[in-house]
């Protein structure tokens, strides 16, 4: 790394430019695939860390180059707290078998290194505690200056309650922001954050510290009651909205300056690593087929499948058209739903509104087929350009134009009897987005 300004001291120089440790990170069927996201964050995260030291280095200042030597060994075990959460959450489904995958773990709320057992929270509020490195299969990390790695976790990502729904346009409870108050890059649509690693630091004026004990963390049993003396911004507990959390500068004159490291990651992150598993488009592909098939049988006029689509569509055109209902009303045992359920949103159905087999579906390869009704999945969001879509708020989910393209997109608005797609969900590129609209035709 070229440090621009004044030349370091020659042993300081080798301390900063070690070859990192490798790292210990849980097994998973794409164990690699959540380090590309964050490595670019991560790096210069730590050359700003030298650059701000760099010419105060060169002034001899020995307590400054200790603080710079702390900074880089606390990015270094934030960068693999980071990747085993990335790693923990697209491998969620093989720990706990058909929960699905994205599922982040509740913070170690007292000392023990490890996630505890129950909820942490009401359901849909962020949780903060020490990071659970027994459960991520991690070393007890500890930051630059000795202190355990904490962590917060969004509401919308916990596993201990689940959200209602999760899946690539999950939204974020921390937005956060660099020293100067300019918010950071965050790889999700709405620039928030799901989960945060902070590295305490040296404890502020104010802040009291017990001294760190071998193989357990410094400070009580109960994470709540120690929170203040070693993060810096007050974090609301239970809070459903979000939260703002500044990263640390490197100010070793001042006590009282903020000092917290964060290293974090967006519902991207999670979903771009999951998309590089070479099951991920089969595990999504499962799910629409269970959803098709039982929208197939409420939709079946021996079911009375009448009634039930006008009960949850609403007639346009030739068709009646609804958002897919829950996996309650479709009909699901209880124990199947929360799968169908975290990814409902992304799926529309049109039936025909006179029964016939009305609609044209049409194939790449030109073949035509004639359907009673369609569902519709929509695939991951278009993240740049022209016909970028967002999903943010209710009127956006609302808008067909958001999740499909074209004149599926319009048909879905205005009833045309006319689709067009693929009839599985499959992913061409592992690097980028799985935009396109998958149509599965219904007898």
């Amino acid at each position: 790394m070229n440090v621009s300004g004044p030349s370091l001291p020659e042993r300081t120089r080798k301390h900063l430019h070690r070859r990192p440790r490798p790292t210990r990170r849980p097994r998973t069927d794409g164990s690699d695939a959540g380090r590309s996201h964050g490595q670019a964050l991560i790096a210069a995260l730590l050359l700003a860390a030298v650059l701000a030291a760099g010419t105060m280095l060169a002034g001899g200042a020995l307590r400054t180059r200790a603080e710079a030597i702390a900074h880089a060994r606390s990015l270094e075990a934030l960068a693999q707290a980071r990747n085993a959460l990335i790693g923990y959450a697209i491998s969620y489904e093989e720990r706990h078998p058909g929960e699905g995958y994205g599922f982040l773990p509740c913070p170690d709320r007292g000392n023990e290194g490890s996630t505890p057992i129950g909820a942490c929270g009401a359901r849909d509020t962020a949780a903060i505690g020490r990071l659970p490195w027994r459960t991520l299969g991690l070393p007890e990390l500890r930051d630059g200056w000795g202190e355990c790695l904490w962590y917060a976790v969004s509401g919308s990502a916990k596993h201990n309650p689940k959200p209602l729904a999760l899946n690539w346009d999950s939204r974020g409870q921390f937005a956060l922001e660099d020293a100067g108050g300019a918010p950071l890059p965050v790889a999700a649509p709405d620039g928030r954050a799901i989960a945060v690693v902070f590295a305490p630091g040296r404890a502020r004026s104010g802040q009291l510290r017990p001294p760190a004990r071998p193989f357990r963390c410094s400070g009580s049993d109960t994470a709540s009651e120690d929170l203040p003396h070693y993060l810096d911004h007050p974090f609301a507990v239970g809070d459903t909205g979000p939260q703002r959390l500044a990263q640390g500068a490197l100010r070793p004159d001042d006590a009282s300056a903020t000092n917290d490291l964060l290293a974090w990651v967006g519902i991207d992150d999670v979903f771009d690593a999951l998309r590089r598993r070479h099951d991920h488009a089969g595990h999504i592909d499962a799910l629409i087929d269970r959803a098709a098939a039982a929208l197939s049988a409420r939709l079946d006029p021996a079911n009375g499948g009448e009634t039930w689509r006008t009960t949850h569509g609403v007639a346009r055109g030739a068709l009646v058209i609804g958002g897919l209902p829950t996996a309650e009303a479709l009909g699901l045992p209880a124990g199947a739903r929360p799968p169908i359920d975290h990814w409902r949103d992304q799926m529309r159905f049109a039936a025909c509104a006179d029964g016939t087999a009305c609609i044209a579906v049409s194939r790449e390869n030109g073949d035509v087929t004639h359907c009673h009704a369609i569902l519709a999945f929509g695939g991951e969001r278009i993240r740049g350009g022209a016909g970028a879509q967002q999903r943010l708020d209710e009127t956006q989910r609302a808008d067909p134009a958001q999740y499909f393209e074209g004149h599926n997109a319009l048909h879905l608005a205005t009833g045309g009897p006319a689709f067009d797609g693929a009839a599985r969900f499959s992913v061409a590129d592992r690097t980028q987005p799985a935009t396109a609209d998958v149509i599965r035709c219904l007898p």
